[in-house]
């Protein structure tokens, strides 16, 4: 069932409302502080993420110092004398790694 068009006027593209004259418009004193608001928040979370990022960054810094002072530990502890050398085994043929051979595959009716 369709309903009649007598009851509104056509409109056009002439008649659409745009916010392009609105701009002088002041937004409501609710709606500012509403978006104050989420702004504080939005702030709060950003500050709460830094200092963990601030955090983490000064555990890998310890992290890398610690490190260097283990090497430097070990180096010391050989006296510029090098480990002697043993020898290695040649690996057996492993199947992993190796690129799968091509199989065409065909029917044959």
């Amino acid at each position: 069932m369709t309903m009649p068009a007598q009851g509104r006027p056509l409109r056009g593209t002439a008649d659409l409302r745009t916010l392009a004259n609105r701009s002088d418009i002041q937004i409501p004193a609710h709606k500012a502080y509403l978006r104050i608001s989420f702004l504080e928040l939005e702030k709060a979370r950003r500050t709460l993420e830094v200092r963990a990022a601030s955090d983490r960054f000064e555990k890998i810094q310890t992290r890398f110092r610690e490190i260097d002072a283990e090497i430097a530990n070990i180096l010391a502890s050989l006296n510029g004398a090098a480990p002697r050398a043993h020898a290695v085994a040649a690996p057996h043929r492993s199947p992993v790694g190796r690129k799968p051979m091509k199989r065409n595959f065909q029917l044959s009716y």
